[in-house]
Order: structure tokens, then C-alpha cells, then sequence
């Protein structure tokens, strides 16, 4: 019934000049008029009828641009419309495929502003990636006969710990679509739990596995820290601190300035590269000679620390550092994606918090793959073997990309369930 989500629009409406406020602050930050008009509705694409996929931000764009590139391949007559939530995602989905997709910004769940790009767009099919679970707009879709897929469906604990108004919103909404394809069974039993109909949701499996990665001869002729290609981006041996966020560039700073030199260079690539100033002031005082990519710094024998605070170019860094430090993971953030430097076979490691990459930590950890430090002495003693270990370091990645290769059916299991259900062929 669609009464039961009057408590939530009702919570929205009051809510309102909060979220418009923080769209103004957004818009007026980073992403411009555009951003602004597109999230309340207006100022949207000339696009009809494309398969709209929704993602979130980078971490989503980056798991969907496989099966957008096969989607691209397979169709190329029908139209692709990539919504996200940031102007970052927006960089990283044009960036990657450019011309062959339409971006517009997600409109906030109100239903005037999802009205109008549901209206013009008349979408064949919404593909939501990962997690988001917007009610008004999962009931306007059911409304015009428009199916929804949430592919890859994962649920964090925050969602199924919501308050009850949410929850009874959010079990409304699952219950107008079309598929839940779930990326594990334990993600499966989340969705179940928050009231998801049972015959909805087929496990599929993690369709971040099913990323493109170097072949294998290109994975086996890498070495850690030496560039394999022209696109070094660095020019001499380093260690990257990748997807970072506040203190933990100190953290690993301290633990790594007590640690034997070993001539490494630290490159530091933050999650959000704004925060290059805070990063600065904060390591200033450990005296370390810094290069900033963003000012066109040479790397100097003297430098050792580089700051990697561009967009689009994570993906080199990893693909030639001597091992990656995956961050968000000293911290209660849940993590991010591991799977990325591992199929590029590069030696991994971790802190504890990896609630968001569970199922990716335990798999890699099984195929022994990965390295995890629980406090402050594994960090510093897992640092100091990676820096150290060539031989170790090499069979680290070379583990993770054989793990990487045994699951790369899960692009084409997507495919043949999205294709019926977006009617771009018969069931």
C-alpha cells in the first residue's frame, strides 16, 4: 500500500531544507549549477529510453564499468544513462566511458524532482548498483511498469539497524522490484531480514570480481615498484596509501618513519583529494620532504612522500607500487575495494575495519592473498615484510590474481539475468 509511505514522505518534507541545504553546500563546493538543478529535477539530458544504471559514487562506478562496457558491446543501439549522488562518481564515469554513456546527477527522493526525470527519460529499465533504497522512486517506477534491478545487493548494518519509519519504507520499496541479484547469500539473508520478498532475490555473486584486469603474462612480468608500461606514474620504487582518509596518512607516516629505510618512496592517494591541505599541515611536522601531483612537484632523491591527490589515476599507482595499503580500514569505515589492487597482483594490506569488504577480505584472506593488521604491532611488522620481502610481496599479488581470474564468470551470469529483465531480448 502505498499509505504506508506517508510516514516517511512526511519525514522527508520536514527534513527538507536540511538535504537542500546540503545540495546547496555541495553544489556551491564542487559541483556547480548543474549539480544542483539535476538533484531537485531540472536541467536533465535529451535521452529516451536507455538503460538507466544508478551509482552511487566511485567505488560503484567502478564496479559497474565492466558490465557497462559489455552492455555497450552487446547493444550498442540502446542508450545508457549512468546517474550518481557525486560529482567525483560523475568524473570517474566520464572519464571512463565518455561519449558511450549520458550522465545526469540522481534526483533527491522527492516525488516532484523524481517525476521529472522519470518523465522525460522513460527509462526501459532502472539498474541499481549495490545498495540504495530510495522509496518514492522505487514506487514511481513500479507505478509506470518500469522493472528495477538492484544488482550486486549488498545491505550495510546501518541500513538494517535504521529507525522503524525507514525500515517500513525500506521494506515497501523492496517490495516494487523487480530482481534483488545479490552478490553472496549472507547479502541475500540481509535483504530478507528487512523484508525483501524471498522470490526476488537469486545470489549471483560479486560483480566486482568480474572486473578487467592485465593478462597473464602482463601480471607475471610486473614487478613490484617498476613500471611494466609508459605509465608510471611515479618513476621510482614506492609504496601506495590508497582511498585514504583523516589520520590515517599520519598513522602510517609514524608507524613507517620508525621502521628501517628501505628506499621506498610513501605515495599518498586520499579518498577525497581536497583534503590535500589538512594532509599537508598534518604531516608537516614528521619533516618528511613532500611532492604534491596536483602542483606538478618533481620527485627528488630527497622527496619521500608523494601526494597523489588527483581523480583517475588510482588504478596506475596500483599497478606499480610495491604493495598497496587499502585505507578506511584503521578506522570504523568499513574499508575499500581490495579487489582492484589484487587484480592488478599487487600484495594488499589491511587494518581491521573492513565491514563494507567483508565477504572480498575473507575470500582473499583465504586464498591467502591478503594481509590484515589488527593493532598498531602487525601494522608496523607487516609493513616492514612487504618493504623488505620481494618474494613475499610477489606471491601475495600473484594469490590474489589467480583468485581474481577463478571468478570472472560473474560478468556474464549478470548479463544473461539483466538482458530479459531490461527487455533487451526475450526471457
Amino acid at each position: 500500500m502505498i499509505n504506508e509511505l506517508l510516514p516517511y514522505r512526511a519525514a522527508l518534507i520536514v527534513a527538507s531544507p536540511l538535504f537542500i541545504g546540503y545540495t546547496l553546500w555541495r553544489a556551491a563546493r564542487e559541483g556547480g549549477t548543474h549539480y544542483l538543478w539535476q538533484r531537485l529535477g531540472r536541467h536533465l539530458p535529451d535521452i529516451a529510453q536507455p538503460v538507466w544504471m544508478h551509482c552511487a559514487s566511485v567505488g560503484e562506478v567502478n564496479a559497474a564499468l565492466p558490465l557497462l562496457g559489455a552492455l555497450r558491446a552487446r547493444h550498442p543501439e540502446t542508450p545508457l544513462l549512468i546517474t550518481t549522488n557525486t560529482p567525483t562518481g560523475r568524473a570517474v564515469a566520464l572519464q571512463e566511458m565518455g561519449a558511450e554513456i549520458t550522465h545526469a546527477y540522481l534526483p533527491l527522493d522527492f516525488n516532484f524532482s523524481v517525476a521529472r526525470l522519470l518523465g522525460k527519460v522513460r527509462p526501459r529499465c532502472l539498474v541499481v548498483m549495490e545498495t540504495e533504497l530510495w522509496p518514492n522512486l522505487y514506487q514511481q517506477c513500479a507505478t509506470l511498469d518500469i522493472p528495477l534491478i538492484i544488482i550486486n545487493a549488498r545491505l550495510s548494518r546501518r541500513t538494517l539497524k535504521a529507525p522503524a519509519l525507514l525500515r517500513r519504507a525500506y521494506r515497501h520499496a523492496l517490495g516494487q522490484v523487480t530482481a534483488i541479484l545479490a552478490r553472496s547469500d549472507a547479502e541475500a539473508a540481509k535483504f530478507r531480514r528487512l523484508g525483501a520478498p524471498a522470490e526476488l532475490l537469486v545470489n549471483v555473486g560479486n560483480i566486482k570480481f568480474a572486473a578487467p584486469g592485465p593478462t597473464q603474462a602482463q601480471a607475471t612480468e610486473a614487478q613490484p615498484g617498476q613500471a611494466q608500461s609508459t605509465d608510471d606514474p611515479v618513476g621510482q620504487p614506492y609504496w601506495l596509501a590508497a582511498s585514504t582518509h583523516p589520520h590515517e596518512e599520519l598513522h602510517l607516516a609514524r608507524i613507517w618513519r620508525r621502521l628501517p629505510a628501505t628506499g621506498e618512496l610513501l605515495v599518498i592517494a586520499p579518498r577525497h583529494p581536497e583534503r590535500r591541505h589538512a594532509i599537508l599541515k598534518e604531516l608537516a611536522p614528521l619533516g618528511f620532504e613532500t611532492a604534491v601531483r596536483s602542483r606538478g612537484d618533481t620527485v627528488k632523491p630527497t622527496t619521500r612522500i608523494y601526494l597523489a591527490d588527483t581523480l583517475g589515476e588510482l588504478q596506475a599507482f596500483m599497478r606499480h607500487a610495491a604493495f598497496v595499503f587499502m585505507g578506511g580500514s584503521l578506522i570504523p569505515r568499513g574499508g575499500h575495494n581490495i579487489l582492484e589492487p589484487a587484480r592488478l597482483a599487487r600484495a594488499v594490506l589491511v587494518g581491521r575495519h573492513m565491514g563494507n569488504f567483508a565477504e572480498e577480505t575473507s575470500s582473499l584472506l583465504a586464498a591467502e592473498g591478503l594481509l590484515m593488521a589488527q593493532d598498531d604491532r602487525e601494522l608496523g611488522f607487516a609493513l616492514e615484510r612487504l618493504l623488505t620481502d620481494a618474494e613475499l610481496r610477489n606471491a601475495l599479488g600473484q594469490r590474489a590474481a589467480a583468485f581474481m581470474r577463478g571468478h570472472e564468470h560473474v560478468l556474464e551470469a549478470y548479463l544473461e539475468l539483466l538482458e530479459p529483465l531490461c527487455r533487451l531480448r526475450d526471457p
